[in-house]
């Protein structure tokens, strides 16, 4: 079996701008595995691989594109809130209910 790439330790630091357009396709790489997207994914590379194999962040990109409008953006403001330092929980539930206050409008 091949030896992951993509671990957290191969992820550079990010300090600056750069660095961090430096680590974007690791951590594209890292989040679409962690998400298992490769099961879904056109390329049968990743499928293969059992892992994304598109530096670019491809697979990612095409599974939040053929998601519903409000799965997406329950998505990005559960992301959001995980970064503002909720538990996954919390930041879920927030997402939710800010997704049901959009629809209500």
């Amino acid at each position: 079996m091949p030896k992951r790439r993509n671990t957290p330790a191969a992820i550079p630091p990010i300090t600056d701008f750069e660095s961090c357009q430096r680590a974007r396709h690791a951590l594209f790489r890292r989040l679409t595995d962690q998400l298992e997207i490769f099961r879904v994914c056109p390329n049968r590379n990743c499928k293969r691989m059992r892992a994304c194999q598109d530096a670019r962040g491809a697979c990612f990109h095409a599974v939040l594109q053929a998601m519903p409008d409000d799965t997406r953006r329950s998505f990005a403001y559960a992301m959001q809130n995980r970064a503002n330092g909720l538990d996954p929980d919390e930041a879920i539930a927030q997402a939710e209910a800010r997704i049901a206050a959009e629809r209500r409008r």
